[in-house]
């Protein structure tokens, strides 16, 4: 059987102060999967090691293209950084995001498409992360995207 969880008082759950902790847990968590694509990916000179601080070792990737682990990462991104320029950062129209517990999904609106990404963050680390793209008609596909 699961293991046993011990729910926080209800009325501490609805305090300010609880609605606080989950608004600047939402931030911080949004900051690191930002971080993610404006150090790592998007750069013409990719920071590589800014994988170290923001990727746990034991990360679970399921993007069948990239291993596990933040050695698979870093693998990862070493072989698709810097982006070809039809991909890079130059295309991007619009970012959203959405936060809340321990997941941040991100919706890239592209000049060609729409690339989504939904990270599960904890302690201040990526975790686990699924992504999906979809090209606009015509539009060119990289391999696990």
């Amino acid at each position: 059987m699961g293991e046993t969880v011990d729910l926080p008082d209800r009325d501490m759950w609805e305090s300010d102060e609880m609605q606080e902790t989950l608004v600047d847990q939402a931030h911080r968590n949004k900051a690191i999967v930002t971080r993610l694509f404006e150090e790592v990916a998007y750069p013409p000179r990719p920071d590589i090691d800014v994988l170290d601080e923001i990727i746990a070792p034991d990360y679970i990737q399921h993007n069948p293209f990239a291993a596990q682990g933040l050695e698979g990462v870093k693998r990862f991104f070493e072989w698709l950084t810097p982006l070809p320029e039809w991909l890079n950062a130059g295309g991007r129209l619009s970012v959203n995001m959405i936060a809340e517990g321990d997941f941040v999904v991100r919706q890239e609106i592209r000049t060609h498409g729409m690339l989504i990404d939904i990270f599960r963050v904890r302690d201040g680390l990526c975790r686990e992360h699924w992504d999906a793209y979809r090209p606009n008609p015509g539009t060119p596909r990289l391999p696990g995207f």
